[in-house]
């Protein structure tokens, strides 16, 4: 289960903590986001479905063992008593997550750890990279979707990174609403829909032939329908030469030059070829502000393919999710909540639950985080919802594609129970969301 996807400091405070004798002690780590981004107004879950699994299955192989005891710089920890812990490690803890799909904010806890000291610290770089970029992801891909208004956007951005994450964006945009992702293992891993056209070594490599030809062929070769790029030389000519290709071609995707002008020159051609039949996919370094302005403007697109901007969201290349330990057993066994005090960095202690209010419509209104064991405040849900306990799910997990599709379905209704002025696309935002603390987290903070 690669285990050593992992930071050489989580090893390092194990073998301290065992060497001290304290690993056993109970303790309550949260992952949280600790300002959202300038350019996010909510942030929507993913990652937890992978996470999970990896909680379920983690063991520490032999070699893995082997490795970390000729490893440099871990020699003075890596005893036969640390050996011995990392071989039989199981996640015997308790786990409460916001679900994946549903929408969470700023100073939220969107997944607690209930375990071990060793375990909670063991788990940190893992639960932070996956949960940091999937919500990522399905952020920024959510606000995408938004910005198509209805229309089917398409995530192509499986080029743009490392290969081996590229499923989990491809599902991450998905469950935030994307029609389709271009990363094959994808589909085979989570039943996410897969889309894709020919690229321009398709055209250029007809050098016999011609564009018109290879247009032919392509068509030919998919008898239920696909997708022509036209704008390897003149878009407008392989416009014409896409309407002429025949009844397979479903959808001409412009990817270069002046998308506005040229969407309705395109549209234009193929409705005087009779194909209004064919539908127009935009392309070319497409977010969320390109597409609202294409929109604005009336330019024809019936869907956009969105690669960068999802995948690698530059505006916000990191959440900057933060994993804390809020509370610890001391020498007593009495439970103590702890946090920092760092100027600008402060974090609250004590284990916590975020409740939220919705108004008679089903929208959104305010959460609140308080203490994890205080009353719930009136006619309000509880976000975090147990996972595990002792190391076990509390009920059967379902299936990669099935915890796909049930988020995907969360998510759809998540992101329709936003006000109005958190769906909308522009960097200023007025008024925030609420997000409150109760009275008795904040006095917590006196015992912290």
């Amino acid at each position: 289960m690669h285990a050593l996807l992992t930071d050489r400091y989580e090893l390092a405070m194990l073998g301290a903590y065992l060497r001290e004798g304290i690993a056993e002690r109970r303790g309550v780590f949260e992952l949280s986001v600790r300002r959202l981004p300038p350019h996010r107004r909510f942030l929507l879950v993913a990652g937890i479905d992978r996470a999970v699994r990896y909680l379920r299955d983690l063991r520490f192989s032999d070699e893995e063992i082997a490795y970390l005891r000729t490893a440099p710089g871990l020699a003075d920890v890596m005893s036969d008593a640390m050996a011995h812990y990392l071989r039989e490690f199981r996640f015997r803890g308790d786990v409460d997550v916001i679900p994946e799909g549903e929408v969470a904010f700023e100073s939220e806890p969107l997944l607690r750890i209930d375990g071990t000291l060793a375990e909670g610290q063991l788990l940190e770089t893992f639960l932070l990279g996956v949960i940091n970029a999937e919500t990522r992801v399905a952020s920024k891909a959510a606000r995408v979707v938004l910005a198509a208004q209805g229309r089917p956007v398409f995530e192509f951005g499986a080029r743009r990174h490392d290969p081996a994450a590229a499923p989990y964006a491809g599902r991450a945009a998905y469950i935030a609403g994307c029609a389709a992702t271009s990363c094959e293992e994808a589909g085979m891993r989570f039943g996410v829909p897969i889309a894709g056209t020919c690229a321009h070594s398709y055209v250029l490599s007809h050098v016999d032939d011609g564009e018109a030809a290879a247009f032919e062929r392509f068509a030919e070769a998919f008898t239920s329908g696909t997708t022509l790029l036209i704008d390897t030389f003149d878009t407008r000519e392989g416009a014409l030469r896409a309407a002429a290709a025949g009844p397979n071609v479903r959808a001409v995707r412009l990817d270069s030059g002046d998308l506005d002008a040229l969407g309705h020159d395109v549209r234009r051609i193929l409705d005087a070829a009779d194909r209004r039949d064919v539908q127009l996919i935009a392309s070319d370094d497409l977010d969320e502000h390109r597409i609202g302005a294409l929109l604005r403007a009336g330019a024809p697109y019936d869907g956009f393919g969105v690669g960068t901007a999802i995948a690698l969201t530059p505006d916000a290349p990191s959440l900057g999710a933060i994993y804390k330990l809020v509370e610890i057993e001391d020498r007593r066994g009495v439970r103590v909540p702890v946090g920092k005090r760092s100027s600008g960095k402060p974090s609250f202690g004590g284990a916590k639950q975020v409740w939220r209010r919705r108004d008679a419509h089903g929208t959104l209104v305010e959460d609140v985080v308080g203490r994890a064991d205080e009353a719930p405040p009136a006619g309000a849900e509880a976000l975090l919802v147990p996972l595990m306990r002792m190391g076990k799910l509390v009920r059967d997990l379902p299936s990669a594609h099935e915890a796909t599709l049930a988020a995907r379905a969360r998510a759809s209704a998540a992101l329709a129970s936003l006000p109005p002025r958190l769906r909308a696309l522009e960097d200023r935002l007025e008024e925030p969301y609420a997000v409150s603390f109760t009275d008795a987290l904040r006095a917590l903070a006196s015992q912290t």
